[in-house]
């Protein structure tokens, strides 16, 4: 008979990528993510063989099937322009929790100049988002070098309110640069 684990694997995930939210990858301890898992370090290693650097791109690719599934097909679909924004902003409110979460992209960044496996997959991430902004401010009429540019501020607000909204605390940051996201990407 197989043995049940403590934890579900999905649960388990989720709270290590809370725990990495809130603290970094710097900042998350083994014994931070036992704590977050309620599992010991060592049911962690068995698990994670590969300790911290292993339990960051699970984390990832947990993340990353989401947005396959979540995300990238309203930017990739048939739908208006103006439709596929607001329901990527919708998407988005619902991702950060209306700005009270932090970017796990952000979070499990590796340090300038160094690569790792996190940073790769950090990095096609924000691509294959850049890529579907593109398509949506494309359909609406603007030119390449128009949608990388308009693309590109798209990610910046969202990533800069996350900041901001959390340095000062005040969500209602995050809520106003939600509501300007549509105007970037749609503008004639």
């Amino acid at each position: 008979m197989a043995k049940s684990r403590k934890v579900a694997d999905d649960v388990m995930i989720e709270r290590l990528g809370q725990a990495f939210k809130d603290v970094g990858f710097e900042g998350a301890s083994m014994s931070m993510l036992s704590s977050a898992t309620g599992l010991t370090k060592s049911s962690l290693y068995h698990r994670f063989p590969n300790g911290k650097e292993q339990i960051a791109e699970e984390v990832l690719q947990h993340t990353r099937r989401f947005l396959e599934s979540q995300v990238f097909p309203i930017l990739q679909g048939d739908l208006p322009a103006a439709k596929k924004m607001a329901l990527f902003t919708s998407a988005m409110s619902k991702v950060y929790l209306e700005g009270a979460e932090s970017c796990l992209l952000n979070m499990l960044s590796p340090p300038r100049n160094q690569a790792n496996a996190c940073g790769q997959a950090i990095a096609e991430t924000f691509h294959q988002l850049l890529d579907g902004l593109m398509t949506v401010a494309k359909a609406s009429g603007a030119t390449d070098a128009t949608a990388r540019n308009r693309a590109e501020q798209v990610l910046i607000e969202l990533q800069g309110a996350l900041v901001v909204a959390r340095g000062i605390s005040d969500l209602s940051v995050f809520s106003r640069m939600l509501d300007r996201l549509p105007a970037i990407i749609l503008q004639p």
